[in-house]
């Protein structure tokens, strides 16, 4: 099973991510969002109801 690193490239954080698992031999699928357009508030990245 492949990492997957959700990631916004204008997000330093995200970058950063994604640069350490490149620089690392890290096997890893980038699923692109768009924080600035709230994707990351969407119903399908809600965890599990309590």
């Amino acid at each position: 099973m492949k990492l997957k690193v959700y990631a916004d490239r204008m997000s330093q954080p995200s970058r950063a991510i994604v640069i350490f698992c490149k620089l690392n031999g890290i096997d890893f699928e980038e699923v692109k969002i768009d924080l600035a357009k709230g994707q990351h508030r969407s119903p399908e990245f809600k965890g599990p109801s309590s």
